[in-house]
């Protein structure tokens, strides 16, 4: 009798393989739920596994060493920051992702971060609970406004659709790989038929013209610690800082100093460099931060498609899955 194919899910964060069990089942694939935090477990854990299903844990080289039937590892998310992808490859192991899975969940959740900045959301609703009523402190509106974007893969091409309605007087957004002819492919007749101005702008530009900027960037070794020192320097005095990307995009200690100067009114921060941040971290003392978990991704609809999806992946790198 044939070895029945065993999947191996590295740790499990969303409480459930229910989406997981209905790929793999019917298709004659064993399902194991591990609960792996370093190299060395996942090693052990998956040293039979045929497929791996990658959460948090790191799949580096030393556990794919160990790992002596794997054909696939299939990594729950966009980034394969936790995944030794050179190593696989040397190995002959496929290396999938779930691209896209949650562009929607994070332009709204940026969006939130801005909209609790700029209308200080979080401020009034503790003076109302306090007792206070129409406190007296500014608020900014998005209409009028310049929005930059910085990353126009999916998640910034959905922010930037989103901020649309608002009406800004523009959005300028930048990328490394970022066209005239791109941003209009994307968004142009939808802009026009607002009047909101809309082009691709260089990195010094999106830094000097944005009254508000949205990272949307992938974390890679000309990226990290990009906004810094020097970039917060050459921003627009008053203006604020959005990220929902990686945290290592954004050096801390710099951002701090901008937002306690005044440089920068305010940031909303999805991502820290350190998660989660440690005690005396200076973004949790810093004026006007809004912080959330790490959740921009989290909606009930993503967490299912990706869970599905990760496991379609690890079929198909299976050759069970067209």
């Amino acid at each position: 009798m044939p070895r029945r194919l065993l999947a191996v899910i590295t740790d499990d964060r969303f409480g459930g393989v229910a989406e997981e069990l209905a790929v793999l089942g019917p298709l004659g694939v064993e399902l194991r739920v591990a609960s792996c935090v370093s190299s060395a477990d996942v090693a052990l854990a998956c040293a039979d596994a045929d497929a791996v299903l990658a959460n948090m844990a790191p799949v580096d080289a030393a556990a794919i060493a160990a790992m002596r039937r794997c054909r696939v590892v299939s990594r729950y998310g966009i980034g394969l920051d936790s995944v030794d992808v050179a190593a696989c490859a040397a190995r002959g192991i496929a290396v999938a992702n779930v691209p896209g899975y949650c562009d929607a969940e994070v332009a709204e959740h940026a969006l939130g971060l801005l909209l609790s900045l700029t209308r200080g959301i979080p401020e009034r609703n503790a003076a109302v609970r306090a007792g206070a009523w129409n406190a007296i402190a500014p608020q900014r509106s998005i209409t009028g406004s310049t929005v930059g974007v910085a990353g126009f893969g999916g998640s910034g091409r959905a922010f930037a659709r989103a901020v649309l309605g608002l009406r800004p007087a523009r959005i300028i957004a930048w990328s490394p790989s970022l066209s005239p002819r791109k941003i209009e492919a994307a968004l142009g007749r939808e802009a026009a038929a607002l009047g909101v101005e809309l082009r691709a702008a260089s990195f010094d530009e999106v830094l000097a013209e944005s009254d508000f900027l949205s990272l949307h960037l992938r974390l890679t070794p000309e990226t990290t610690g990009l906004f810094g020192e020097a970039a917060f320097s050459r921003m627009k005095r008053g203006a604020f800082l959005v990220n929902t990307a990686r945290g290592g995009l954004v050096d801390p200690y710099a951002l701090a100093r901008a937002l306690e100067s005044g440089r920068l009114s305010g940031a909303g921060l999805d991502v820290l460099d350190i998660e989660p941040p440690p005690p005396g971290h200076p973004l949790l003392s810093a004026p006007n931060v809004v912080l959330t978990d790490h959740s921009a991704y989290r909606s009930v609809r993503s967490v299912s498609e990706l869970k599905r999806r990760c496991a379609e992946n690890a079929a198909r790198g299976l050759g069970l899955l067209a």
